[in-house]
């Protein structure tokens, strides 16, 4: 079974505001006006349409597209804007107010219009039939706009998201595309209807239906489950008198937080809400697995169930199964929901043939006897749906007919589908109080004053559309490449699948996740990421001081081969075949450029070509069996002396890295104008060739960091061996990554003093 996933959005991180309660947010003011309009003309065309019972369009796709590409723009900003841990939380907290602008701004629009509505008329039933209106419109308003949100979230926004957070976000779509969160009123009359049919049983007759439900599922799997959800006494368990519960800081904004919550008031234990307590059953899903026979899960899910069953047939297995089934189909049937199933479920296919819908109540006193052929016709009259009785009696007898015929089976499947669709609602109300628990914790500061103070505060959180001059965006001055050439990825793929197991996950647990994770540590940003290639970028900023870009990029790369070397040995004992890298750091004095591919920002920068050709391995010499001077060394570059063939500069050298750290030249050179280096004389490789090695050492918060640089000479090299310095003297530039090397480094530059910051 699965396991429920912890709650992970908090706002304990959050600067409080200028109350000292809420966090304080300003969102693009253009943004916010140009969605109002959209919503308020979409709202106004769904009304239209309900009362002319005729399309009229308001709003075009053109409109919405606007609204897809705001929606994506400020989510590219925010990331441009930040870095590390901080752009993750400000991208959680740009969820969060873009949910709630939604929804207050769908209410507010909607309040506006039955105000101007009811203004023309005076007469109660008029009334409510404008506020069914505006409701509905609402409703479906939202829905429209999260579509559109959902086409941008499993667009770049995804992408986008996981290049700079990796896999922490954790606003899932359970979480953002919670059908609850959209309705007006969810403790209206039938408001739940629409997304769950199970909230039909609140007209069915027989009490409280959710209590019923979920007493009958906390009884029959008391023994394995927490005490939380033991049922206790819901008239008395929860929060006590209705004033508590409008305590509410803004429950005006939101008014479906007090709405969800007095529902929940109904069945829900206190603290298992309060305190966010979990169990197995809050993931439908594992109540699906459990009662698969009665379910008879489809093809789809077949495979799966099946593999998850093998594990369970244990002795006595089947019989503990049916004696929990018996015991929760003895439950609903005391509650009296079993027999009112059947109708519940019948309710959609009734709807097709008749083309309008019933209620379950009419459907119940039908079956009970208690509506002739007259009360029938008033009951139809009392719906003004414009249904024959005749008709409708004939659906009526034919769906009776039908469940007098039902066997021990089908009920079982009713009874276990009912019971998943109620764990279903009271999941997705779970999650809806939670996320309105978050959301009342935020305000949007509008007013000039209030905005002023805020900033001058350092509490204001500000999402623009577009970072302009004056707004405190960081202009990049200079910036470095680090590139990872990841081989011998292709090898443990097949090997994995061979095995039965998931290469995908296999990469992000052992080599994308740790390397994410020291994203932040470096300020870097991840430009590209492919199956065998990792691209990071590393920037400085004008009148920001000191970047050490290159020093960053230089700690970073040491992390990714010690992330490597790790997971080889790992490897190893799995008898799995081992990765190899190449490392190239190149570097660049200019602001790089940048281009938009659908709003995704890609940066344009010569150095990206640079680091790739210093992070590549020639073929040849691989081949070959050539092989550094030194073990220590890991990267290597020689002139093919009889590759005459070749044409243009350059075309004549050949580089050998191989889980090594190349460096371009102005990049060694920004290295050593960033830290003070010596150069290390006593230690013999550096006596060899004309071989340079020199040290650096830094302290960060009490702990000694240490570079060892070398800069080696270019020899010539006929296929076979290697002979003396080519003619021209070029040298390339290495960062020493043996730690068997840096530590005859640190010994031979403390007997001299050593070098130091």
């Amino acid at each position: 079974m699965d396991r429920p996933s912890d709650w992970r959005i908090t706002l304990a991180a959050y600067r409080r505001g200028i109350d000292n309660t809420h966090v304080d947010y300003a969102l693009d003011s253009r943004f916010r006006a140009r969605t109002s309009e959209t919503i308020r003309k979409l709202i106004r065309e769904d009304v239209a349409s309900q009362i002319r019972r005729t399309k009229r369009q308001l709003v075009g796709a053109e409109e919405l597209a606007a609204f897809r590409e705001d929606y994506q723009c400020l989510f590219e900003s925010t990331a441009a804007a930040g870095s590390g841990k901080e752009t993750l939380d400000n991208l959680i907290l740009l969820q969060l107010t873009l949910i709630k602008q939604l929804l207050q701004s769908a209410e507010s629009r909607s309040q506006t219009l039955q105000k101007e509505l009811r203004s023309r008329t005076e007469a109660q039933e008029r009334l409510l039939l404008i506020t069914g209106l505006v409701q509905r419109a609402q409703h479906r308003v939202l829905k429209m706009l999260f579509r559109q949100i959902r086409t941008a979230e499993e667009g770049r926004l995804r992408d986008l998201r996981y290049s700079v957070v990796g896999s922490q976000w954790p606003v899932t779509d359970s979480i953002l595309f919670n059908p609850v969160l959209l309705l007006p009123d969810p403790g209206a009359e039938n408001a739940l209807t629409g997304d769950y049919p199970i909230a039909w049983l609140e007209d069915a007759g027989i009490g409280d239906w959710m209590v019923s439900l979920e007493s009958v599922l906390s009884i029959a799997f008391a023994p394995y489950l927490p005490e939380h959800p033991t049922i206790v006494d819901y008239s008395t368990q929860w929060y006590g008198p209705v004033s508590e519960l409008d305590a509410r800081q803004d429950q005006g904004d939101l008014p479906g937080f007090l709405a969800i919550e007095i529902l929940l008031k109904r069945f829900i234990p206190r603290n298992e809400l309060r305190q966010g307590l979990v169990t197995w059953l809050d993931v439908p899903t594992n109540l699906t697995l459990f009662l698969q026979d009665a379910l008879e899960i489809g093809k789809r899910s077949k495979g799966r169930a099946e593999r998850i069953a093998a594990s369970w047939h244990r002795p006595g297995w089947t019989e503990f199964r049916r004696e929990v089934v018996d015991r929760l189909s003895l439950g609903l049937e005391r509650a009296g929901v079993t027999r009112v199933l059947g109708m519940l479920y019948s309710l959609p296919t009734l709807r097709t043939q008749l083309g309008a819908a019933l209620p379950l109540s009419l459907v119940v006193d039908y079956a009970d006897g208690r509506l002739n052929k007259r009360r029938l016709d008033q009951r139809l009259a009392e719906l003004r749906s414009g249904l024959d009785t005749t008709s409708v009696q004939r659906g009526l007898d034919r769906v009776l007919t039908s469940l007098k015929q039902q066997e021990r089976n089908q009920i079982d499947r009713l009874n276990a589908r009912c019971l998943v669709d109620f764990l279903t609602l009271r999941r997705d109300l779970k999650l809806a109080y939670r996320t309105y628990e978050v959301l009342d914790g935020i305000r949007l500061r509008e007013s000039e004053d209030e905005t002023r103070l805020s900033r001058a505060n350092r509490s204001l959180y500000s999402f623009k559309l577009r970072q302009e001059e004056g707004t405190g965006a960081r202009r990049i001055k200079s910036h470095a490449v680090l590139k990872a050439d990841v081989r011998g990825s292709t090898l443990i793929t097949e090997e994995l699948r061979a095995r039965g197991l998931n290469p995908a996950s296999h990469f992000s647990l052992n080599f994308f996740d740790p390397v994410n994770a020291l994203l932040p540590e470096f300020d870097a940003e991840k430009l590209f990421v492919e199956g065998d290639a990792v691209i990071l970028a590393l920037y400085e900023y004008d009148q920001a001081g000191p970047g050490f870009a290159v020093s960053r990029a230089c700690g970073l790369a040491r992390k990714i081969i010690q992330v490597v070397m790790q997971q080889n040995v790992v490897n190893r004992r799995n008898d799995l075949p081992e990765l190899e890298l190449g490392l190239g750091i190149s570097y660049s004095e200019r602001e790089p450029n940048f281009l938009y591919d659908e709003g995704h920002r890609i940066m344009i920068s010569s150095a990206i070509n640079q680091a790739d050709r210093l992070s590549s391995s020639s073929g040849l010499l691989r081949r070959s069996g050539y092989q550094p001077s030194s073990p220590a060394f890991r990267v290597s570059m020689v002139r093919d002396t009889i590759g005459d063939e070749r044409e243009g500069p350059g075309r004549d050298l050949l580089t050998f890295n191989v889980n090594g750290v190349k460096l371009d030249e102005p990049a060694y050179l920004k290295l050593l104008s960033e830290l003070p280096f010596d150069e290390l004389t006593r230690i013999p490789l550096t006596q060899a060739d004309g071989q340079l090695l020199l040290a650096s050492r830094s302290t960060d918060d009490g702990r000694t960091h240490w570079l060892l640089l070398r800069r080696g000479p270019i020899m010539d090299w006929d296929g076979y061996t290697i002979g003396a310095p080519e003619p021209d003297g070029r040298h390339y530039f290495e960062l020493v990554v043996d730690e068997d090397l840096i530590r005859r480094a640190r010994a031979g530059a403390s007997s001299k003093g050593g070098p130091s910051l």
